[in-house]
């Protein structure tokens, strides 16, 4: 999963690679204005053309992800452990160590395996059902430590995220004699942010997720992030633009190297097959939350006080600092609800499952999906009456 979030790196460092290529490719237009208010004619055209293409290239992995987002097989465990098919889970798996992408059952046999799974049948999952299972504390305060660990990170992640733009151009590194320049610089300091912060971030995580855990990668980049956006939010009148671009990039660093990556791979691990899901949906959806919070309410902000001219103007971001601060409470908070999440750390989804408070039938279909007694085993009593 590690791996697999990881790849964000790539496409990022991508996406600055292709607006590196417009500019570059566009130069003579882009020249032709000294500042994007009086970008018009051809490099108004210029710069429309350059977006075009930008969006079109992050179309492509887009779609091709599309195709096999639809036409992938359901999982092993799902098809076994919620839906029952002893046969095609067992048949899924051989085939995935195969090299195949799904496996085709004997449609008899699958028949009569479902005939006498029926003694392995749960109620239907519904919302209450759900309700249930998490209002129990020991379940629901996972719930409330993945979500709002993910929400509180994603607003500080999405406020610089989609503002880099902003914040590289409040901090000196992305001005120019013209529009070719500015863009051109723009682009440039996204690359460096990408290769010095973001990508290695993405990769110590992935090299030592498994070693320091997630839960100790999460709290610890929550602290340092706090601290980052302390340094860069209180003392920001003193740093220089070198110094708060390099505060920048240790932040990506820390970003990667930290919550954004364990509140992903966390929410993935730590459920039931049964609620898994749902949960890092949840989980996922109070995230986009806080990002949208972090553009509507939090980034413009930094331009309250702006004076554009006359003799009191002022820089286009004046309370950007406050910002940084405002950042700075969000990590802060995102360090308790850490605490309430587990550590995943090599225990297998059946041993997490095991820690959760569920009904004895539930706990029976993951032992047997671990493959610890046999798909054929009879149910207990208490099982039986806990359907």
């Amino acid at each position: 999963m590690g791996s697999v979030f990881a790849m964000q790196g790539f496409g990022q460092l991508a996406g600055s690679l292709v607006m590196l290529a417009c500019v570059a490719g566009f130069k003579d237009s882009l020249q032709s204005a000294v500042s994007y208010a009086k970008c018009t004619g051809i490099c108004a055209d210029a710069v429309d053309k350059s977006w075009r293409v930008m969006i079109g290239f992050g179309a492509v992995p887009a779609v091709i992800a599309l195709y096999f987002r639809l036409t992938i097989p359901e999982t092993p465990r799902y098809t076994f452990d919620i839906a029952r098919d002893v046969e095609k889970a067992g048949e899924d798996v051989e085939a995935y160590m195969n090299g195949k992408s799904e496996g085709k059952p004997d449609e008899l046999s699958r028949a009569q395996a479902l005939t006498q799974s029926n003694q392995l049948e749960v109620q239907k999952a519904s919302f209450r059902d759900f309700i249930s299972f998490y209002g129990k504390w020991k379940n629901g305060k996972i719930l409330l430590g993945t979500a709002g660990s993910w929400f509180l990170f994603d607003v500080a992640f999405y406020g610089l995220g989609l503002n880099s733009s902003t914040v590289l151009t409040a901090i000196g590194f992305a001005g120019g004699s013209n529009v070719y320049h500015i863009l051109y610089n723009l682009a440039s300091g996204n690359a460096i942010l990408t290769c010095a912060g973001a990508i290695p971030g993405y990769w110590i995580s992935v090299a030592t997720v498994d070693t320091i855990g997630r839960k100790p990668i999460q709290i610890g980049g929550f602290c340092i992030l706090t601290v980052l956006f302390i340094v860069w939010g209180f003392d920001f009148g003193h740093l220089s633009g070198h110094a708060q671009f390099v505060l920048y990039v240790f932040i990506q660093l820390f970003f990667n190297f930290g919550p954004n990556a364990t509140t992903f791979i966390v929410p993935g691990e730590c459920f039931p097959t049964r609620y898994r899901s749902t949960s890092h949906g949840i989980s996922a959806g109070s995230g986009k939350i806080g990002s949208i919070i972090a553009q509507a309410a939090i980034a413009p902000l930094r331009t309250r006080g702006a004076i554009a001219s006359g003799p009191h103007k002022t820089s286009a971001s004046p309370w950007l600092n406050h910002v940084m601060q405002i950042y700075s409470a969000f990590m802060f908070a995102g360090i308790f609800t850490s605490f309430l999440i587990p550590e995943t750390k090599r225990k297998t989804l059946e041993d997490l499952a095991g820690e959760y408070d569920m009904a004895p039938i539930d706990l029976h279909a993951e032992q047997i999906a671990a493959g610890k007694i046999p798909p054929g085993s009879a149910v207990t009593p208490e099982e039986e009456n806990s359907v």
